[in-house]
């Protein structure tokens, strides 16, 4: 563990790029009517320019409320986070988010090529900028066809597509993911999921990935944050030493790759059990 990769796509000399984004002690509680709630321990690490790192953690342990709080949706309770170096202090210029319930993220009133236009009308860009932009996205995720068509017109595959292309769209430095691919069936996952790695590999963009499933997290990254049951910190910092590009045969075939999903599982469930205890001990 913590070898460099043999190959690899933008974030192949991440490790000697500069912190795209850092995470310093971040810490997030909430008000209930039995008193605060801690949600995020304390999380310590940071991304480098360029790659791709996926979050994965117990169920419940407080992923998307951290990447709410990366995403500047929610503010932190104590800690910090910077951005290209400046402290984060709401949504930042440079970051697009992608949800995980594409139903509710795009319009179904709004033709698909509008609703990838959304984000750009307010930024005084120019018309033939705003085409330009949606026009790429959309052949990126292979929907140049579909412009014209209503999201409910579509597959859940291709409409998880829309909103990649409407996060694409802004052109972003960091994309964050918070379980795109959790509400499609499994070969459309893996579909996507091999997009996705072209269009990381196509754009350079910085792509922070949060999912609960272990396997597309080790083939999809170059590194695998592991956190711990909530309320979290960073259990382990796993650097994936895989070969790209990657195949999803071949590359899951690889002995390596069995023994990486074993040590993020081992740790996972591990970081379960031992809540389990505690609250049985309890």
């Amino acid at each position: 563990m913590g070898a460099t990769k043999t190959s690899g796509g933008p974030g192949h000399a991440a490790g000697l790029a500069e912190p795209i984004l850092e995470a310093h002690g971040v810490t997030k509680s909430y008000r209930s009517r039995q008193g605060d709630v801690l949600a995020v321990r304390s999380i310590d690490f940071s991304v480098s320019r360029g790659e791709f790192v996926s979050v994965v953690g117990p169920s419940g342990c407080g992923k998307t409320t951290l990447m709410m709080c990366i995403a500047g949706l929610l503010p932190v309770t104590g800690g910090s986070l910077t951005f290209r170096g400046q402290a984060m202090t709401g949504p930042q210029e440079g970051v697009a988010v992608v949800f995980q319930d594409y139903s509710r993220s795009l319009f179904p009133w709004l033709t698909v090529e509008k609703n990838v236009a959304l984000p750009l009308r307010d930024r005084g860009i120019p018309r033939a900028d705003i085409e330009r932009r949606v026009e790429r996205a959309l052949e990126m995720v292979n929907l140049g066809h579909a412009a014209g068509l209503y999201p409910w017109q579509l597959s859940g595959g291709m409409q998880q597509r829309v909103a990649i292309a409407r996060g694409l769209a802004v052109e972003p430095e960091m994309l964050i993911m918070d379980e795109p691919f959790a509400s499609v069936d499994a070969q459309t996952r893996a579909n996507l999921e091999d997009l996705l790695l072209e269009i990381w590999a196509e754009t350079g963009t910085t792509i922070l990935f949060v999912t609960h499933d272990i396997d597309e997290a080790v083939y999809l990254s170059d590194r695998v944050v592991v956190l711990s049951q909530g309320p979290s910190v960073v259990v382990e910092d796993i650097t994936v030493r895989l070969d790209r590009p990657r195949h999803q045969i071949d590359t899951k075939q690889v002995p390596l790759f069995g023994e990486l999903r074993a040590e993020v599982f081992g740790l996972v469930m591990a970081s379960d059990r031992r809540t389990s205890l505690s609250g049985e001990e309890s």
